[in-house]
């Protein structure tokens, strides 16, 4: 159930709301959070966006959505409120500015209220709820603004939805100046944040996609994330170690995600144990890929590449053997398989030293 706080209608369902204020309200009287709401309906409904303003699409909104007010509807400058502007106060002035629209808090209380969310645009929900508050418009946008500020105040230690955003973005910056590795530090807790905010029942993408924030699309994060974590390692291996970590946790939260996914991110947790010298862990993880994907042709490859590129010692024919059937295999699945013509040429290779290990097996036996 959701209550117009414009005309005071109540509605049965959030979606019922949500049309309302796209229906009736203009979008300079709404505030941020109810902005949002038409958003979404816009969203659901494939309507076109211009409709709602033309500054909802692209990056800018998503930045705007998490760090300013929209002033696009022209009001007093002197009523909006940034986040930089409540992030410049003290916390004092926060909670008096608060006691003005009749909200009560202390730290206590707000760590108390916290503990049991994860979204600071909630508890300031709870707030507006439970003290009658009749703020619109940027009075609100404090309101939601203040919450997430005494958030990282007051309750740092506790993760919330809004600040998925802040070490996303910071990522972005730092990658944009150079500095790969600290960006990959960056988007490595915005994932901590991620898994803390989503149900525990989000077994697929789409499912926890639908509770993150807007700005986030989650898969073409995680993807991203490992892309870069891959290119980190080749200079500092630590990372790695980061790469399995959170491969490892991508597979294991979303455990019914499509196929495609799942075997991507399984593909990369033995790449990376490979490249950590856990030469017999990564052989397991591509056994497991095989016998649950046998149609896929790289795990019978990069198994066979394991056995015998840059091995040093002699290798036994059993080995041998086990590695010109996994090549041959790759090269028998009716499926493309990128570098086909090198598959082959590491068979032939492969097929000469059988063939040299086998005489030399028959020649020893003979002598003895």
């Amino acid at each position: 159930m959701g209550d117009c706080r414009y005309c005071e209608q109540t509605f049965s369902e959030e979606g019922t709301l949500r049309e309302h204020l796209y229906e009736t309200h203009g979008r300079e009287e709404l505030s941020r959070i109810d902005r949002k709401r038409v958003e979404q309906y816009v969203d659901e409904h494939g309507l076109d966006e211009s409709d709602i303003n033309a500054d909802t699409d692209g990056s800018q909104s998503n930045q705007r959505e998490h760090q300013t007010v929209d002033t696009s509807n022209g009001g007093d400058q002197a009523d909006r409120w940034e986040r930089s502007d409540v992030e410049a106060l003290s916390t004092d002035d926060i909670v008096d500015k608060l006691t003005n629209h009749g909200i009560k808090t202390n730290e206590m209380a707000f760590r108390n209220r916290a503990k049991n969310l994860n979204s600071a645009t909630t508890l300031s929900e709870q707030w507006e709820a439970d003290y009658e508050v009749a703020a619109t418009g940027s009075d609100q946008d404090f309101i939601w603004m203040a919450a997430q500020e005494l958030w990282k105040r007051w309750a740092s230690e506790v993760p919330n939805k809004e600040r998925i955003y802040d070490f996303v973005q910071e990522g972005r910056d730092l990658r944009e100046n150079g500095d790969r590795a600290e960006a990959c530090d960056r988007w490595l807790t915005a994932w901590e944040y991620i898994l803390a905010v989503i149900p525990d029942d989000s077994t697929t993408i789409e499912a926890a996609d639908q509770t993150t924030p807007t700005f986030l699309s989650l898969e073409a994060f995680i993807r991203s994330l490992d892309s870069d974590l891959a290119t980190v390692a080749e200079d500092d291996p630590t990372y790695y170690e980061h790469r399995l970590d959170f491969c490892g946790e991508v597979c294991e939260s979303f455990p019914d995600a499509d196929d495609e996914l799942l075997l991507d991110f399984r593909h990369f947790v033995a790449d990376s144990l490979n490249e950590l010298n856990r030469t017999a862990d990564s052989r397991t993880e591509f056994e497991l890929l095989i016998e649950e994907y046998p149609e896929d042709p790289w795990a019978y490859k990069k198994l066979a590449d394991s056995y015998w590129l840059g091995e040093s010692d002699e290798l036994s024919v059993e080995t041998v053997e086990r590695t010109a059937d996994l090549y041959r295999a790759a090269l028998d699945i009716d499926k493309p398989l990128e570098g086909a013509s090198l598959v082959a040429n590491r068979l032939e290779e492969i097929e000469r030293r059988l063939t040299g290990a086998k005489r030399a097996d028959h020649h020893g036996a003979e002598k003895s």
